[in-house]
Protein backbone atom coordinates (compact mmCIF):
# COMPACT_ATOMS: atom_id res chain seq x y z
CA UNK A 1 0.00 0.00 0.00
CA UNK A 2 2.60 2.31 0.73
CA UNK A 3 4.53 1.34 -2.14
CA UNK A 4 1.49 2.61 -4.12
CA UNK A 5 0.97 5.47 -2.48
CA UNK A 6 4.64 6.90 -2.82
CA UNK A 7 4.41 5.94 -6.87
CA UNK A 8 0.75 7.89 -7.02
CA UNK A 9 2.65 11.17 -5.10
CA UNK A 10 5.36 10.96 -7.76
CA UNK A 11 3.04 10.53 -10.41
CA UNK A 12 1.76 13.40 -9.33
CA UNK A 13 4.81 15.57 -8.66
CA UNK A 14 5.66 14.80 -12.21
CA UNK A 15 2.63 15.63 -13.98
CA UNK A 16 2.24 19.35 -11.50
CA UNK A 17 5.88 19.47 -13.22
CA UNK A 18 4.53 19.71 -16.74
CA UNK A 19 1.70 22.31 -16.15
CA UNK A 20 3.49 26.01 -17.30
CA UNK A 21 3.83 28.83 -14.72
CA UNK A 22 3.35 32.03 -15.36
CA UNK A 23 5.79 33.94 -14.55
CA UNK A 24 4.65 37.67 -13.30
CA UNK A 25 6.66 40.48 -12.23
CA UNK A 26 6.98 42.23 -9.05
CA UNK A 27 4.14 44.75 -8.83
CA UNK A 28 5.19 45.51 -5.03
CA UNK A 29 5.97 49.37 -4.59
CA UNK A 30 10.08 49.56 -3.75
CA UNK A 31 11.14 50.40 -0.79
CA UNK A 32 13.98 53.05 -1.01
CA UNK A 33 16.23 55.56 1.32
CA UNK A 34 15.64 58.46 -0.56
CA UNK A 35 12.63 60.80 1.09
CA UNK A 36 11.87 61.80 -2.02
CA UNK A 37 11.23 60.29 -5.73
CA UNK A 38 9.17 60.45 -8.77
CA UNK A 39 9.60 58.08 -11.73
CA UNK A 40 8.34 59.01 -15.04
CA UNK A 41 7.69 58.17 -18.46
CA UNK A 42 9.74 60.05 -21.25
CA UNK A 43 7.41 60.09 -23.73
CA UNK A 44 4.34 60.59 -21.74
CA UNK A 45 5.15 62.22 -18.51
CA UNK A 46 3.34 59.90 -16.93
CA UNK A 47 3.90 58.65 -13.48
CA UNK A 48 4.82 55.47 -12.53
CA UNK A 49 5.98 55.50 -9.07
CA UNK A 50 6.54 58.45 -6.21
CA UNK A 51 7.41 58.92 -2.94
CA UNK A 52 7.02 62.71 -1.65
CA UNK A 53 6.74 63.47 -5.08
CA UNK A 54 5.76 66.90 -4.79
CA UNK A 55 7.73 67.94 -1.55
CA UNK A 56 9.99 70.27 -1.88
CA UNK A 57 13.72 69.49 -0.99
CA UNK A 58 17.01 71.16 -1.76
CA UNK A 59 18.04 69.84 -5.47
CA UNK A 60 21.84 70.66 -4.77
CA UNK A 61 23.95 69.97 -8.16
CA UNK A 62 21.28 68.67 -9.86
CA UNK A 63 20.09 71.80 -10.45
CA UNK A 64 22.82 72.02 -13.20
CA UNK A 65 19.96 69.83 -15.20
CA UNK A 66 18.44 72.95 -15.83
CA UNK A 67 21.06 75.83 -16.26
CA UNK A 68 22.32 73.20 -19.27
CA UNK A 69 19.30 73.39 -20.83
CA UNK A 70 19.31 76.92 -20.46
CA UNK A 71 22.66 77.34 -22.25
CA UNK A 72 21.71 74.82 -25.04
CA UNK A 73 18.48 77.01 -25.84
CA UNK A 74 20.50 80.48 -25.87
CA UNK A 75 23.59 79.95 -27.14
CA UNK A 76 26.11 77.82 -29.72
CA UNK A 77 28.28 75.19 -28.71
CA UNK A 78 30.92 76.88 -30.52
CA UNK A 79 30.83 80.46 -28.82
CA UNK A 80 33.73 81.19 -27.09
CA UNK A 81 33.39 82.59 -23.69
CA UNK A 82 35.75 84.99 -22.13
CA UNK A 83 35.98 84.55 -18.05
CA UNK A 84 35.38 88.40 -16.81
CA UNK A 85 34.60 87.40 -13.45
CA UNK A 86 36.67 85.30 -10.27
CA UNK A 87 34.54 82.46 -10.80
CA UNK A 88 37.49 81.02 -9.09
CA UNK A 89 36.11 82.25 -5.50
CA UNK A 90 32.87 80.45 -5.81
CA UNK A 91 32.06 77.62 -3.00
CA UNK A 92 31.67 73.91 -3.37
CA UNK A 93 33.23 71.75 -6.20
CA UNK A 94 35.43 73.56 -9.24
CA UNK A 95 37.10 72.87 -11.95
CA UNK A 96 39.65 75.12 -11.94
CA UNK A 97 38.68 78.22 -14.24
CA UNK A 98 39.97 81.45 -13.36
CA UNK A 99 39.36 84.87 -14.11
CA UNK A 100 41.10 85.83 -18.25
CA UNK A 101 40.28 82.08 -19.31
CA UNK A 102 38.93 81.19 -22.93
CA UNK A 103 36.83 78.46 -23.92
CA UNK A 104 33.92 77.51 -25.60
CA UNK A 105 30.41 76.80 -24.78
CA UNK A 106 30.79 72.95 -25.05
CA UNK A 107 33.67 73.49 -22.61
CA UNK A 108 32.05 74.64 -20.30
CA UNK A 109 29.10 72.47 -20.22
CA UNK A 110 31.42 69.89 -19.94
CA UNK A 111 32.90 71.01 -17.10
CA UNK A 112 29.21 71.57 -15.57
CA UNK A 113 27.73 68.04 -16.46
CA UNK A 114 31.26 65.91 -15.91
CA UNK A 115 32.44 67.32 -12.72
CA UNK A 116 29.86 69.41 -11.62
CA UNK A 117 32.09 72.60 -11.50
CA UNK A 118 30.29 75.62 -9.84
CA UNK A 119 32.57 77.98 -11.49
CA UNK A 120 31.51 76.82 -14.96
CA UNK A 121 27.88 77.37 -13.58
CA UNK A 122 28.70 80.73 -12.95
CA UNK A 123 30.60 81.41 -15.89
CA UNK A 124 28.10 79.75 -18.06
CA UNK A 125 25.63 81.95 -16.46
CA UNK A 126 27.59 85.13 -16.56
CA UNK A 127 27.95 84.68 -19.76
CA UNK A 128 23.98 83.92 -21.07
CA UNK A 129 22.76 87.29 -18.36
CA UNK A 130 25.17 88.64 -17.29
CA UNK A 131 24.55 88.16 -13.72
CA UNK A 132 23.41 85.28 -11.69
CA UNK A 133 20.00 86.82 -10.76
CA UNK A 134 19.16 87.53 -14.36
CA UNK A 135 20.29 83.84 -15.12
CA UNK A 136 17.96 82.48 -12.01
CA UNK A 137 15.02 84.43 -13.81
CA UNK A 138 15.34 82.45 -17.34
CA UNK A 139 15.66 79.04 -15.12
CA UNK A 140 12.06 79.67 -13.60
CA UNK A 141 10.52 80.86 -16.18
CA UNK A 142 12.12 77.37 -18.40
CA UNK A 143 10.37 75.75 -15.03
CA UNK A 144 7.17 76.87 -15.63
CA UNK A 145 7.22 76.27 -18.99
CA UNK A 146 7.97 72.49 -18.54
CA UNK A 147 4.64 72.14 -16.05
CA UNK A 148 7.29 72.26 -12.62
CA UNK A 149 5.09 74.55 -10.05
CA UNK A 150 6.69 74.22 -7.41
CA UNK A 151 10.42 74.94 -8.34
CA UNK A 152 12.56 77.76 -7.31
CA UNK A 153 16.05 78.88 -8.59
CA UNK A 154 18.40 80.87 -7.19
CA UNK A 155 21.62 80.55 -8.59
CA UNK A 156 22.73 78.36 -11.78
CA UNK A 157 25.13 75.56 -9.26
CA UNK A 158 22.62 74.41 -6.81
CA UNK A 159 24.82 76.29 -3.79
CA UNK A 160 22.58 75.77 -0.90
CA UNK A 161 19.49 78.72 -0.18
CA UNK A 162 16.75 78.27 1.55
CA UNK A 163 14.79 79.70 -1.53
CA UNK A 164 16.20 76.76 -3.66
CA UNK A 165 13.92 74.11 -4.25
CA UNK A 166 12.44 71.76 -6.73
CA UNK A 167 10.38 68.56 -5.95
CA UNK A 168 11.13 65.11 -6.92
CA UNK A 169 8.46 65.14 -9.71
CA UNK A 170 9.43 68.50 -11.36
CA UNK A 171 13.26 67.67 -11.07
CA UNK A 172 12.29 64.67 -13.31
CA UNK A 173 10.17 67.21 -15.92
CA UNK A 174 14.12 68.51 -16.18
CA UNK A 175 15.69 65.63 -17.34
CA UNK A 176 12.72 64.55 -19.00
CA UNK A 177 13.52 67.70 -21.50
CA UNK A 178 17.22 67.21 -21.67
CA UNK A 179 16.79 64.07 -22.70
CA UNK A 180 15.20 65.19 -25.88
CA UNK A 181 18.51 66.94 -26.34
CA UNK A 182 21.53 64.95 -28.43
CA UNK A 183 23.53 67.79 -27.55
CA UNK A 184 22.93 66.98 -23.55
CA UNK A 185 23.22 63.41 -24.10
CA UNK A 186 26.20 63.56 -25.63
CA UNK A 187 27.92 65.79 -23.60
CA UNK A 188 26.29 64.26 -20.49
CA UNK A 189 28.11 61.00 -21.33
CA UNK A 190 31.37 62.04 -21.82
CA UNK A 191 33.27 59.13 -19.82
CA UNK A 192 36.48 61.83 -19.24
CA UNK A 193 37.92 65.27 -21.55
CA UNK A 194 40.20 67.21 -21.37
CA UNK A 195 39.98 71.29 -21.24
CA UNK A 196 42.75 72.86 -22.54
CA UNK A 197 42.24 77.26 -22.31
CA UNK A 198 42.54 78.96 -25.39
CA UNK A 199 44.08 81.83 -24.30
CA UNK A 200 47.24 79.66 -22.21
CA UNK A 201 47.22 75.94 -24.16
CA UNK A 202 49.22 74.85 -21.98
CA UNK A 203 47.26 74.97 -18.63
CA UNK A 204 44.82 71.88 -18.82
CA UNK A 205 42.26 70.83 -16.46
CA UNK A 206 40.84 67.19 -16.66
CA UNK A 207 37.32 66.39 -16.14
CA UNK A 208 35.57 62.64 -14.90
CA UNK A 209 32.27 61.81 -15.19
CA UNK A 210 31.18 61.30 -12.08
CA UNK A 211 28.01 59.34 -12.91
CA UNK A 212 28.87 56.27 -11.83
CA UNK A 213 25.69 54.44 -13.55
CA UNK A 214 27.55 54.71 -17.38
CA UNK A 215 30.68 53.71 -16.16
CA UNK A 216 31.67 50.21 -16.84
CA UNK A 217 33.89 49.80 -14.47
CA UNK A 218 31.60 51.15 -11.45
CA UNK A 219 29.99 48.74 -9.30
CA UNK A 220 26.97 51.08 -9.40
CA UNK A 221 27.08 50.25 -13.39
CA UNK A 222 23.44 50.16 -14.77
CA UNK A 223 23.50 48.64 -18.36
CA UNK A 224 20.22 50.36 -19.21
CA UNK A 225 21.63 53.70 -17.87
CA UNK A 226 21.08 56.70 -20.41
CA UNK A 227 22.47 59.83 -18.44
CA UNK A 228 21.91 61.59 -15.78
CA UNK A 229 23.38 63.80 -12.76
CA UNK A 230 24.26 63.78 -9.24
CA UNK A 231 24.30 65.87 -6.32
CA UNK A 232 25.43 66.55 -2.60
CA UNK A 233 25.62 69.40 -0.13
CA UNK A 234 25.25 68.90 3.31
CA UNK A 235 21.96 70.42 3.83
CA UNK A 236 20.44 68.98 0.56
CA UNK A 237 22.07 65.24 1.36
CA UNK A 238 22.83 62.90 -2.04
CA UNK A 239 20.62 63.76 -4.42
CA UNK A 240 20.28 62.20 -8.04
CA UNK A 241 18.37 62.39 -11.58
CA UNK A 242 19.16 59.71 -14.01
CA UNK A 243 17.16 58.25 -17.09
CA UNK A 244 17.47 54.90 -18.36
CA UNK A 245 16.39 53.42 -21.71
CA UNK A 246 15.13 49.51 -22.48
CA UNK A 247 13.16 48.14 -25.34
CA UNK A 248 13.48 52.22 -27.09
CA UNK A 249 11.59 53.07 -24.10
CA UNK A 250 13.23 55.46 -21.84
CA UNK A 251 12.47 56.17 -18.07
CA UNK A 252 13.43 59.36 -15.70
CA UNK A 253 13.72 59.03 -11.70
CA UNK A 254 14.54 61.43 -9.46
CA UNK A 255 16.24 61.03 -5.73
CA UNK A 256 16.10 63.74 -3.52
CA UNK A 257 17.39 63.95 0.41
CA UNK A 258 19.03 60.25 0.18
CA UNK A 259 20.68 59.45 3.70
CA UNK A 260 23.37 56.76 2.16
CA UNK A 261 24.82 57.18 -1.35
CA UNK A 262 26.21 53.69 -1.94
CA UNK A 263 22.10 52.65 -1.08
CA UNK A 264 20.97 55.52 -3.36
CA UNK A 265 22.30 53.55 -6.20
CA UNK A 266 21.26 50.59 -5.42
CA UNK A 267 17.82 52.05 -5.05
CA UNK A 268 18.26 53.85 -8.53
CA UNK A 269 18.49 50.60 -9.74
CA UNK A 270 15.46 48.91 -8.34
CA UNK A 271 13.37 51.90 -9.45
CA UNK A 272 14.08 51.55 -12.98
CA UNK A 273 13.88 48.29 -12.93
CA UNK A 274 10.53 48.21 -11.16
CA UNK A 275 9.16 50.37 -14.32
CA UNK A 276 10.62 48.35 -16.73
CA UNK A 277 9.53 45.18 -15.18
CA UNK A 278 5.88 46.19 -14.18
CA UNK A 279 4.71 48.67 -16.92
CA UNK A 280 3.99 47.98 -21.07
CA UNK A 281 3.46 50.55 -23.23
CA UNK A 282 0.46 51.14 -25.56
CA UNK A 283 0.84 52.37 -29.16
CA UNK A 284 -1.54 54.79 -29.92
CA UNK A 285 -0.86 56.68 -32.39
CA UNK A 286 2.10 56.97 -35.11
CA UNK A 287 3.36 60.63 -36.28
CA UNK A 288 1.80 61.18 -39.66
CA UNK A 289 -1.40 58.75 -38.75
CA UNK A 290 -4.41 60.34 -39.40
CA UNK A 291 -6.40 60.29 -36.31
CA UNK A 292 -9.38 62.70 -37.66
CA UNK A 293 -10.36 64.93 -39.75
CA UNK A 294 -12.11 68.26 -40.59
CA UNK A 295 -14.82 69.58 -42.28
CA UNK A 296 -14.33 72.68 -44.38
CA UNK A 297 -17.69 72.66 -46.20
CA UNK A 298 -20.03 70.53 -47.70
CA UNK A 299 -17.68 69.67 -50.47
CA UNK A 300 -13.91 69.72 -48.79
CA UNK A 301 -12.85 67.77 -45.79
CA UNK A 302 -8.85 67.69 -44.67
CA UNK A 303 -7.60 64.47 -43.12
CA UNK A 304 -5.71 65.65 -39.73
CA UNK A 305 -2.44 64.15 -38.61
CA UNK A 306 -0.85 63.70 -35.83
CA UNK A 307 2.53 65.75 -35.62
CA UNK A 308 3.97 63.15 -32.89
CA UNK A 309 4.18 59.07 -31.95
CA UNK A 310 2.10 58.94 -28.76
CA UNK A 311 2.59 56.01 -26.43
CA UNK A 312 0.08 55.07 -23.06
CA UNK A 313 1.65 53.20 -20.13
CA UNK A 314 -0.25 50.66 -18.33
CA UNK A 315 0.13 47.78 -16.01
CA UNK A 316 1.62 44.54 -17.33
CA UNK A 317 -1.81 42.61 -18.06
CA UNK A 318 -4.09 46.07 -19.13
CA UNK A 319 -2.54 46.68 -22.52
CA UNK A 320 -5.94 44.83 -23.91
CA UNK A 321 -8.24 47.09 -21.52
CA UNK A 322 -7.62 50.45 -22.79
CA UNK A 323 -10.07 52.82 -25.35
CA UNK A 324 -8.68 55.91 -26.94
CA UNK A 325 -10.32 58.64 -28.75
CA UNK A 326 -9.38 61.99 -29.83
CA UNK A 327 -11.05 65.38 -29.67
CA UNK A 328 -10.61 68.49 -32.31
CA UNK A 329 -10.50 71.81 -31.15
CA UNK A 330 -13.63 73.55 -32.34
CA UNK A 331 -12.04 76.30 -34.60
CA UNK A 332 -13.56 78.18 -37.86
CA UNK A 333 -10.58 77.57 -40.77
CA UNK A 334 -13.36 78.85 -43.19
CA UNK A 335 -11.83 81.35 -44.36
CA UNK A 336 -7.73 80.30 -44.48
CA UNK A 337 -4.91 78.74 -46.67
CA UNK A 338 -2.85 76.18 -45.27
CA UNK A 339 -0.42 74.29 -46.89
CA UNK A 340 -0.05 70.04 -46.37
CA UNK A 341 1.79 69.48 -43.17
CA UNK A 342 1.11 72.91 -41.60
CA UNK A 343 -0.17 72.74 -38.13
CA UNK A 344 -3.69 73.84 -37.91
CA UNK A 345 -5.88 72.28 -35.17
CA UNK A 346 -5.30 70.85 -31.76
CA UNK A 347 -6.90 67.50 -30.43
CA UNK A 348 -6.94 66.43 -26.85
CA UNK A 349 -6.28 62.50 -26.56
CA UNK A 350 -8.46 60.46 -23.94
CA UNK A 351 -7.87 57.53 -22.69
CA UNK A 352 -11.07 55.58 -20.98
CA UNK A 353 -12.31 58.99 -20.92
CA UNK A 354 -9.61 60.88 -18.75
CA UNK A 355 -7.60 63.06 -20.91
CA UNK A 356 -3.52 62.26 -21.70
CA UNK A 357 -2.60 64.80 -23.66
CA UNK A 358 -2.74 67.94 -26.15
CA UNK A 359 -1.23 66.92 -29.52
CA UNK A 360 -0.60 69.54 -32.52
CA UNK A 361 -2.38 68.29 -35.61
CA UNK A 362 -1.04 68.83 -39.37
CA UNK A 363 -3.26 69.01 -42.72
CA UNK A 364 -3.18 66.57 -44.68
CA UNK A 365 -3.94 68.11 -47.54
CA UNK A 366 -3.41 71.76 -49.13
CA UNK A 367 -6.38 74.40 -48.97
CA UNK A 368 -6.06 77.53 -50.78
CA UNK A 369 -9.21 79.92 -49.66
CA UNK A 370 -9.58 82.64 -51.81
CA UNK A 371 -12.56 85.74 -51.10
CA UNK A 372 -14.58 87.17 -53.31
CA UNK A 373 -13.18 90.26 -53.19
CA UNK A 374 -9.58 89.00 -52.87
CA UNK A 375 -7.97 89.48 -57.11
CA UNK A 376 -4.50 89.01 -56.17
CA UNK A 377 -4.70 85.33 -57.29
CA UNK A 378 -6.89 85.51 -60.41
CA UNK A 379 -5.63 86.01 -63.58
CA UNK A 380 -5.50 88.78 -65.46
CA UNK A 381 -8.41 87.68 -67.90
CA UNK A 382 -10.46 86.98 -65.05
CA UNK A 383 -10.18 90.11 -63.51
CA UNK A 384 -10.71 92.38 -66.15
CA UNK A 385 -14.30 89.77 -66.43
CA UNK A 386 -14.51 90.75 -63.23
CA UNK A 387 -14.21 94.54 -63.50
CA UNK A 388 -16.16 94.55 -66.61
CA UNK A 389 -19.21 92.65 -65.37
CA UNK A 390 -19.10 95.34 -62.23
CA UNK A 391 -19.08 98.46 -64.87
CA UNK A 392 -21.80 97.00 -66.46
CA UNK A 393 -23.83 96.07 -63.25
CA UNK A 394 -23.02 99.97 -61.77
CA UNK A 395 -23.91 101.29 -65.70
CA UNK A 396 -27.50 99.50 -65.18
CA UNK A 397 -27.94 100.64 -62.01
CA UNK A 398 -27.20 104.10 -63.41
CA UNK A 399 -29.73 103.77 -65.98
CA UNK A 400 -32.89 102.60 -63.98
CA UNK A 401 -32.37 105.09 -61.47
CA UNK A 402 -31.93 107.78 -64.46
CA UNK A 403 -35.37 106.36 -65.56
CA UNK A 404 -36.98 106.45 -62.60
CA UNK A 405 -35.87 110.00 -61.66
CA UNK A 406 -37.48 111.09 -65.00
CA UNK A 407 -40.96 109.38 -64.47
CA UNK A 408 -40.87 111.06 -60.96
CA UNK A 409 -40.96 114.23 -62.59
CA UNK A 410 -43.03 113.96 -66.00
CA UNK A 411 -45.86 113.41 -62.45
Amino acid sequence: MKRRLKALTIIFLFLVSLIPIKASADATPPSINAAGCALIDASTGQMLYGKNENTQYEPASTTKVMTALIVLEKCKLNDEVTIQQDVDREDGTRIGLKKGDVLTVHELLLGLLLDSGNDAADALAYHVSGSIDEFAKLMNAKAKELGATNTNFKNPSGLPDPQHLTTPHDLALFLREAVNNQDFIKISTTPSYTLAMRNDPQRTINLYNKNYMINKGSKFYYPNALCGKNGYTITANQTYVASAKKDDHILVASFLYAVDKNQNFEDMKTVFDYGFNNFSWVHIYSKNDKVSEYKINNTLTIPLLSTKDLDYVVPKGDETKESYDIKVEDKDLSKQSFNEGDEILKGKVYVNDKELETVDLAAGASRNYTSLFDVSSLSKNSIIAIYGGCALAALGAATGLGILIKQKFKK
